[in-house]
């Protein structure tokens, strides 16, 4: 922020989707960076291009190949960033670049729950999304949420319900029904399973769902 330009005129926060910039009326806005997602917004409407970018390391990308057929990309933000979004958009941008390098047939896009910014800009661009959620009350409720975003972005959808044996199939399926969206993958509880993924065995997870 360029307190010589700037003039308080609070333009900058009301733009900001992420309440990133604070401001009191005739005073200089405080930009609290660990929220900002660099969508540029405030420094676009300033009208006194009192607002100046800069380049800040929020995080990093790994790229590991797993064997001939799998690759894997992943990232890590540095402590203290609570806003992850750039680097959920960088990640998700060096795959596409690698899938377009190896010519990848598909890419899967493994996103964190809920409908926050993040898991907007994971969906950005797929085909079809698998939700996972467990036949509970709470399951049924985040279920909801994501269908909701999901129909709006309009991506195809499929429900994959873990831990299928455990409580209501019944509460999942009546959510299943009012979006019109199948059930396709049933997986059972199992502590086999638990371990698998415990040692990293994706062969045998495979081979026990």
């Amino acid at each position: 922020m360029d307190v010589e330009k700037c003039v308080s005129c609070g333009t900058c926060s009301k733009v900001c989707k992420e309440n990133a910039i604070f401001w009191v009326k005739g005073k200089t806005p405080i930009i609290f960076e660990d929220l900002c997602t660099g969508c540029g917004a405030c420094w676009i409407v300033c009208p006194h291009d009192a607002i100046n970018r800069r380049e800040r390391v929020v995080g990093e990308t790994f790229e590991t190949r797993i064997n001939d057929d799998l690759w894997l990309l992943t990232g890590i933000s540095k402590p203290g960033i609570s806003e992850t979004g750039p680097i959920v958009r960088e990640a998700k941008k060096r795959a596409l670049n690698l899938a377009k390098r190896i010519g990848a047939e598909i890419m899967i896009v493994d996103t964190a729950p809920g409908t926050h910014c993040n898991v907007i800009q994971a969906l950005l661009g797929c085909e079809k999304a698998y939700i996972v959620t467990e036949p509970t009350p709470l399951g049924a409720h985040d279920a909801s949420l994501i269908l909701d975003l999901l129909r709006m972005m309009n991506i195809e959808t499929e429900i994959v319900l873990n831990k299928a044996d455990i409580g209501s199939e019944a509460i999942i399926r009546k959510i299943a029904d009012e979006y019109d969206v199948p059930i396709t993958i049933r997986i059972p509880y199992s502590e086999d399973l638990i371990k698998a993924y415990s040692e990293g065995r994706l062969d045998r997870i495979v081979g026990l769902i």
